[in-house]
């Protein structure tokens, strides 16, 4: 259940560009409003998602088989973010056509690896790869892949324990989640 939350964040956080788009192309002010709230809400989801594993402990964690997606994110986008420059629905009919779509579009989605492939994640300076650890596919969202292997890199446990966050390596982001001080409250441990 916890994977299928993170994973239906992750989905939604990856359509605040498209509701951009659909806020910027609309005529009625009152679906601009919602586009803009919606296209924010995703922003600022991504960014809580992300702080929110980074106030976690960090631990010296050893994962096997990292895989980057990179190289996805332009079919991602081609094919779940062009279709829609046209602009939002303009009737009923129009609406219905494009909730259909959001539906499998997210049953397909949250149980495979698209999450890996999230632009709006790329748009904040961090990404979503896939690794594995004790047998377990798992995600890590970070800003530079970890190196697989002992002696494992710093990461804090995702919400419900399904993935991941690796601290950050670069700006802007170690000013936004910045890293406890030494001898702070978070310690770092190493774990198997």
């Amino acid at each position: 259940m916890a994977r299928r939350l993170v994973g239906t964040r992750l989905y939604l956080i990856s359509y605040a560009a498209l509701w951009a788009i659909f806020a910027i192309r609309s005529t009625g002010l009152t679906e601009e409003i919602v586009f803009w709230a919606l296209a924010g809400w995703g922003l600022v989801d991504a960014v809580r998602l992300i702080k929110a594993g980074l106030r976690r402990s960090a631990r010296h964690v050893p994962f096997d088989d990292v895989s980057d997606k990179s190289g996805e994110v332009a079919g991602y986008l081609a094919t779940y973010l062009l279709p829609f420059i046209a602009g939002p629905p303009t009737d009923l009919r129009g609406g219905l056509a494009y909730l259909v779509y959001f539906a499998v579009a997210w049953a397909v989605f949250v149980p495979s690896s698209l999450g890996l492939v999230n632009p709006t994640l790329y748009i904040l300076g961090w990404r979503v790869v896939e690794a594995s650890r004790l047998d377990q596919r798992v995600l890590i969202i970070c800003q530079d892949p970890p190196k697989p292997g002992p002696p494992g890199e710093p990461v804090a446990m995702l919400m419900g324990g399904v993935g991941w966050v690796r601290r950050p390596t670069r700006r802007p982001w170690t000013l936004v989640a910045p890293r406890p001080p030494a001898g702070g409250s978070s310690r770092t441990e190493v774990e198997r």
